[in-house]
């Protein structure tokens, strides 16, 4: 892999960053792509087509993430003990945070889910209102035309 950040070749350092990271999350699926973010809510051609991506994205995105990650710290000695004390109580409070972080990702999936609910019923009683709608404009244009 080859990666050029302003004009140098920085595959040896990042590059080495990035493949470990990846490797990390090997074997996962992944839902995301180039069109999961948020910005292509600009390119919805109408306000039903933006609430469907909106849904979309709610979907990818309302889960609590409960991965690792580095913990930020000063770079003398106190920040260095500061930071394994961080660690340490991170372990000790990591089962709440994760019993936390589930519930809160039951409540996502379940409003995530009413709201699709919501939307697949109005496009359905508009669907038939339409339906409706259409029927009544033919009878009442053919009762037009019997008229004499």
């Amino acid at each position: 892999m080859e990666l050029i950040v302003a004009g140098k070749d920085r595959s040896v350092d990042i590059g080495a960053e990035l493949t470990r990271r990846a490797a990390r999350h090997q074997g996962a699926l992944s839902p995301w792509s180039p069109r999961d973010s948020a910005l292509a809510l600009k390119e919805s051609s109408d306000p039903i087509d933006y609430l469907d991506r909106t849904i979309r994205l709610m979907r990818l995105r309302g889960a609590v993430s409960t991965e690792s990650f580095p913990i930020p710290s000063r770079p003398e000695a106190m920040g260095t003990m500061l930071r394994k004390v961080k660690a340490v109580l991170w372990k000790l409070l990591r089962y709440q945070h994760d019993r936390m972080a589930f519930q809160q990702n039951v409540i996502n999936e379940l409003i995530i889910g009413s709201i699709e609910f919501q939307q697949a019923v109005t496009k359905q009683a508009i669907g038939d209102l339409e339906r409706r709608v259409a029927q009544l404009e033919a009878e009442l244009a053919a009762l037009r035309g019997a008229r004499p």
